[in-house]
């Protein structure tokens, strides 16, 4: 199978969003980890980036450049000899005009954030900053071709996320383009044994609902997953049909019961069955999701997982954060995404880098006075790195088989599996990762 990343080009624009609201994190939540090889850790390190302009640059400029560079270092290091990705809730202080180098006026500043990190460096990490953001895409062309980033991410808006100074042929140099700096590295220690809490999955009926949306990769293959030639059909195929080989009666909606959850839709209807086996209920949907394509049904049904679902697993591009941007959604559908407040629920969102782009803005709409930190009843696993198509049905299938057992459906080994065992499951040198289950119940047997 051809190894397609689980990301798409467009609305680049909302990282610069995510960048400024970096600030208005809480500074001093702290939330356990569960990870295979990596844990997360606090980064700090002194960083100067260049700024060229016809007088000195405004508080406002000078924040808007240092963001810039901070965006940048995300592409080296998710190729770095140890990797990581940034969470998105750092902060910068001590900022200030150093003064001129040429023409260029120097800004220094403090950075402090989260990140999740390979397990390895201790103490030290080493993170590269474009020295001049702004010109770090031009400096690194050969002709009509720049061999410092992807060779099919080509354009400046994804630069960012893709390039790296030691690429096969890339002319960039060290204290002309970059810099090396070296950060200071705090680790959290990740929890030793947690689980989620089956028990607080059934609904009043005493069902598991498990929503499982497969975004398309190319939206004009064929809508009909059973059939499509679509790369994200095939693990649609490949989870179905291990799914009815385990047990699983399967049922292809109606046009009048897709109608009920997509109010409107903007293209072809999507493709939604259930499959079910007792007390588990899974509802596949298969269409378009992307921010920028024909996906108002995929926003009706990812509302409508949000709402009601025990689990909701998305599969599909990020968009670079954009695609599950939750108020981009709620403007597309013209209502709020009410979140359960009560309701324990699991989400999995097996998308590209989807640790920085889907982790605070969810535990942020799950919290209360009494759960200001939104974890109590939420559980959210993320990779840190970018990810392939191909790996998703192996992580499905580990998750499927970790609720069989809880019932007891499972012909041998039935008990509870921890989310250290799922997480050695799931991970594909990815930095998958298990956020919010520091507060977890241990889990009990499902009446």
């Amino acid at each position: 199978m051809f190894n397609k990343l689980l990301l798409a080009t467009s609305v680049t624009a909302l990282l610069a969003s995510s960048a400024f609201s970096a600030s208005m994190q809480r500074k001093n939540e702290k939330k356990l980890y569960v990870g295979s090889n990596s844990t997360e850790a606090v980064l700090t390190f002194n960083g100067v980036v260049e700024y060229e302009g016809t007088k000195a640059p405004s508080a406002r400029t000078m924040n808007r450049v240092i963001e810039s560079q901070i965006e940048h270092t995300i592409g080296p290091m998710s190729v770095a000899q140890y990797t990581s990705v940034p969470k998105g809730d750092h902060t910068i202080s001590n900022v200030q005009l150093l003064g001129k180098k040429g023409s260029a006026y120097q800004i220094g500043y403090t950075y402090e954030g989260t990140v999740v990190l390979e397990n390895g460096p201790k103490t030290t990490y080493d993170i590269i900053l474009a020295i001049n953001p702004a010109k770090i895409y031009s400096a690194g062309f050969v002709g009509d071709y720049n061999p410092c980033t992807d060779d099919h991410y080509q354009s400046e808006g994804d630069f960012w996320y893709f390039w790296n100074p030691y690429n096969e042929g890339c002319k960039l140099k060290k204290d002309k383009d970059y810099a090396i700096v070296k950060a200071k590295v705090a680790r959290f220690e990740n929890t030793k044994l947690t689980y989620p809490e089956y028990h607080n999955l059934p609904d009043e009926a005493g069902n598991i609902n498990i929503h499982v949306l497969f975004g398309m990769d190319d939206n004009s293959k064929g809508r009909n997953p059973l059939n499509s030639g679509d790369i994200n059909a095939e693990n649609y195929r490949d989870f179905r049909e291990y799914l009815i080989g385990k047990g699983y009666t399967a049922k292809k909606w109606t046009a009048t019961e897709i109608n009920k959850i997509a109010k409107t839709k903007n293209g072809a209807a999507p493709y939604v069955e259930t499959l079910t086996k007792g007390k588990i209920v899974y509802r596949f949907f298969f269409g378009p999701s992307a921010i920028d394509e024909d996906s108002l049904a995929f926003h009706w049904f990812y509302k409508d997982a949000i709402e009601n679902s025990s689990v909701m697993v998305y599969g599909g591009h990020s968009g670079l954060g954009g695609h599950l941007d939750l108020e981009s959604i709620e403007a597309n559908l013209g209502e709020e995404i009410k979140f359960n407040t009560k309701k324990y629920q699991i989400f999995f969102f097996d998308s590209c880098t989807s640790y920085k782009y889907y982790n605070t803005q969810y535990f942020d709409r799950k919290a209360t006075t009494k759960d200001p930190k939104g974890t109590k009843k939420l559980d959210i696993f993320t990779n840190g790195l970018s990810t392939y198509f191909h790996v998703m049905p192996d992580s499905n299938k580990a998750m499927a088989i970790a609720f069989e057992k809880a019932l007891g459906y499972a012909q041998s080994g039935n008990g509870f599996v921890s989310y250290q065992t799922l997480a050695k499951q799931i991970d594909s040198d990815n930095l998958f990762g298990v956020n919010g289950d520091e507060d977890n119940e241990a889990p009990k047997q499902i009446k």
